[in-house]
């Protein structure tokens, strides 16, 4: 009976071992390490660190779904440094590229030169850097379900190249923090040191990423501004404390200030996405908290490109305020919706139905043009005709008078 308790507690202990696997975070950890070689007084904020590191894991496994087609296309078993390379020159641009790809060279040539001196020591170790190649090598691998073969030196390079971008998007947002004043990288840092970089924000846009959270870089188009308005003559002017459209330009800065915060009302928002999912789903489906203030910030930076893209297309057109049209537009442009609004809206300017009125008002207006020529026509032939039968008349008597 003893045996039997003992083997029992043993297959317990066993089953809770197997369901407490570490999870893998995979750059998470190595973030900070980087963090610390570019400033030992900076931190980095919980969420700042995830959604950085699910970039990093977003762009590296773009990067490798490049080197598969480029090795299929090339006939190829292997990926090597050559594949990695033209995969980088089609991502990256600019100093960003030149630099990567010497980082790249630099850990190579590093694991080259310690081959002989030191065996036993790691990959990692051996090229100096921080970021692991056994974790670039499982993106290579397509996590065990290719059967590409991958040569010694290509995750080392790859590993350094995703270090260095790690490395310059943090020492970028690390000036914001000066700016701001505070010790600690947020979202809004990683948001502003990526757009503000030239070569960073072509190579976010191409793979459609960005912080969630991170609110808008604040600017303003110059056309937004007061102008000189001629000033009417009139007896009984009221005298205001700011020009026209002064404090909308505050409330617009107030608004990029604070636009990495929620705005929409909490309650109201998880009502209705409770009542869709009810809709679609049925009352079996438990959503947590979280779930709900991710859908939200998504929904709002959506709702604030729509705008200002929509803005842009209001100020090309020489206005100020936005219309409909001018959101409805935008969604045509962007695909997004099939009816071009000066086409098939009651808000048009132009449709091809005024053109069908308008051609068949131009037929009749014709026909009807026509048939009143006709009708005048022949009633001038008529009486043409009665005029010429009374001459001939008149004729016809005078002759049988000359002849009497």
């Amino acid at each position: 009976m003893e045996d039997d308790l003992i083997e029992e507690i043993i297959t317990t202990k066993k089953t809770n071992i197997v369901t407490k696997k570490k999870k893998s975070h995979m750059f998470e950890i190595y973030i900070s390490k980087v963090l610390k070689q570019i400033s030992t007084v900076n931190g980095i904020t919980t969420n700042a660190k995830q959604q950085l590191n699910s970039a990093i894991c977003h762009i590296l496994k773009y990067i490798c779904s490049l080197t598969f087609k480029l090795v299929a296309s090339g006939k190829k078993k292997t990926i090597t440094l050559k594949e990695i390379e033209n995969s980088l020159k089609i991502v990256l641009k600019g100093e960003l590229l030149l630099c990567a790809l010497k980082e790249g060279n630099k850990s190579c040539e590093n694991i080259s030169s310690s081959k002989i001196e030191n065996i036993n020591l790691s990959r990692q170790n051996k090229a100096s850097i921080i970021f692991p190649p056994s974790i670039v090598e499982k993106y290579l691998r397509n996590f065990g379900s290719s059967t590409i073969m991958v040569s010694s030196l290509t995750p080392v390079f790859l590993a350094s190249v995703m270090e260095f971008i790690t490395f310059e998007i943090l020492d970028l947002s690390i000036n914001y923090c000066k700016e701001n004043k505070h010790n600690r990288i947020t979202i809004r840092d990683l948001e502003l040191s990526v757009r503000s970089d030239f070569e960073l924000n072509n190579l976010f846009n191409k793979l459609n990423l960005s912080f969630l959270g991170g609110g808008v870089i604040p600017y303003i188009h110059p056309s937004l501004f007061n102008k000189t308005i001629k000033k009417k003559k009139t007896t009984t002017a009221i005298q205001h404390r700011f020009r026209y459209g002064t404090m909308a330009i505050k409330n617009i800065r107030k608004q990029q200030k604070i636009s990495n915060t929620l705005i929409l009302a909490k309650t109201t928002f998880e009502k209705i996405i409770r009542n869709s999912f009810k809709k679609q789903i049925g009352d079996s489906l438990k959503i947590s908290k979280e779930v709900f203030v991710v859908i939200q910030y998504f929904i709002e930076q959506y709702i604030v490109k729509l705008l200002n893209n929509s803005n842009y297309l209001s100020i090309h057109a020489g206005r100020v305020k936005v219309i409909p049209n001018d959101i409805l537009l935008y969604l045509f442009l962007n695909n997004e919706q099939q009816s071009n609004p000066y086409i098939s809206s009651d808000l048009k300017l132009y449709s091809l139905e005024d053109d069908y009125n308008n051609d068949s008002s131009l037929q009749q207006s014709s026909m009807m043009s026509s048939s009143t020529t006709l009708s005048e026509n022949s009633i001038i032939n008529n009486n043409s005709d009665e005029n010429y039968e009374d001459d001939e008349d008149e004729q016809v008597t005078i002759e049988q008078f000359t002849m009497s």
